[in-house]
């Protein structure tokens, strides 16, 4: 009887263990120009896209070229403080006064074969009552690249690629795709197919568990 109930119990920890055991696929990353602006004198990433993000005077926004995964990435190397960055731009009637950071990044982030360019650059701009983070931007005067709304490139870097998905950061260029040629998430043969596998193990192994529950019971009422 107690080999049994023994039986039992295993049968339910490895059920357990099995369950616990199986996990999600790990989440892409992206290379792309990331959006920051500032709250208390402090980065934080953007909740809210520049092209409807209304210009407010001594506003800061920053754009860094990064590689985002699980986080935002790191902050713009800058400050975030408008009067560090602009400090000879005095107020003016009927304008809003803005502070650009572009943050290129460092070689690590870099496509191959490209560098970033250097120093990063701090632009101010001013726009008026209405315009937006994207308007400000565009009032730098630097070479936008962008689709979509969404910016690709500044100034020539990088050349070409616009968000770039990665499978990890170490993973190999030639198995990278562009969110360019892959607008849209489609999950391929094998992913569907280690999906089906997975939820017949659930099931399977939902059938242990109703098994082993129904040989303890009956144990218990031997008892």
């Amino acid at each position: 009887m107690q080999l049994k109930r023994n039986i039992a119990i295993a049968v339910v920890a490895s059920f357990f263990t099995t369950i616990f055991s199986i996990t999600p696929a790990s989440a892409a990353d992206y290379r792309y120009w990331t959006f920051w602006v500032t709250t208390s004198d402090q980065w934080s990433f953007a909740n809210e896209g520049p092209g409807t993000l209304k210009a407010t005077d001594q506003m800061v926004t920053g754009w860094k070229f990064a590689i985002t995964g699980a986080d935002n990435g790191e902050a713009p190397a800058e400050s975030a403080v408008f009067a560090d960055l602009c400090p000879d731009t005095a107020e003016q009637a009927g304008v809003l006064r803005v502070a650009i950071v572009v943050d290129f990044n460092d070689q690590a982030t870099a496509p191959e074969g490209e560098t970033p360019p250097s120093p990063n650059v701090v632009s101010c701009v001013t726009v008026k009552d209405g315009q937006t983070a994207s308007d400000a931007l565009n009032a730098t005067g630097l070479d936008i690249r962008s689709k979509d709304g969404f910016v690709c490139g500044v100034n020539g870097y990088p050349k070409e690629e616009c968000g770039l998905e990665i499978a990890s950061t170490t993973a190999d260029p030639t198995e990278m795709a562009t969110a360019e040629d892959s607008p849209t998430v489609v999950a391929t043969a094998e992913e569907n197919n280690e999906s089906s596998n997975t939820n017949i193990q659930l099931i399977g192994l939902a059938a242990v568990l109703v098994v082993a529950l129904a040989i303890i019971l009956k144990i218990r009422k031997k008892k």
